[in-house]
């Protein structure tokens, strides 16, 4: 087997958790450094994987709002879902660093969550998305305040403004 053509091929999934991890730098021309993170929100194989209502909606969130942040946005090159539904993958260019992908993560999900209704979902319209019937609220919000609390402490979260995900509140 190749190693470093799919840089995930090359990882032990029986041995990750949940987390955020750098993944891969990819040079491009040697001027420009791609960096591949791994927003893993289940750890392989031990829990079920997400739904493709929270995935999709996910995606839609996170690809959006997160190119909108003041600290990370321009840096952002993609964000998409890993096909195992364990997690998504994102994409950055240059010195994005880890704890920067983690502020940002935090300060969308202040803005964001809880999801009230399909109103909170950007894109989701047939104009913009291929299968806007595809979404969910509830297994939503349950699912990014699991992750939170797999990237925050319980002071972290709340010197943050996000303590609500250490709430049980879907």
């Amino acid at each position: 087997m190749k190693e470093h053509v799919v840089s995930s091929f090359d990882v032990d999934h029986r041995t990750l958790d949940a987390g955020l991890y750098l993944r891969s730098v990819y040079n491009i021309n040697d001027e420009y450094a791609v960096r591949s993170w791994d927003l893993r929100f289940r750890a392989p194989m031990s829990h079920s994987p997400l739904g493709s209502g929270e995935v999709h909606t996910i995606e839609h969130l996170m690809a959006y709002y997160l190119r909108l942040d003041e600290h990370i946005g321009k840096s952002i090159v993609s964000f998409c879902p890993m096909g195992c539904k364990t997690g998504f993958y994102l994409s950055t260019m240059q010195d994005v660093e880890a704890e920067d992908v983690r502020q940002a993560l935090a300060r969308v999900y202040k803005q964001v969550f809880p999801l009230r209704s399909t109103d909170d979902i950007v894109g989701l319209n047939e104009i913009q998305c291929g299968n806007p019937g595809l979404y969910s609220i509830d297994s939503t919000n349950a699912a990014m305040a699991d992750y939170m609390r797999t990237l925050f402490t319980v002071d972290e979260a709340a010197q943050l403004g996000i303590g609500s995900v250490y709430e049980k509140w879907w």
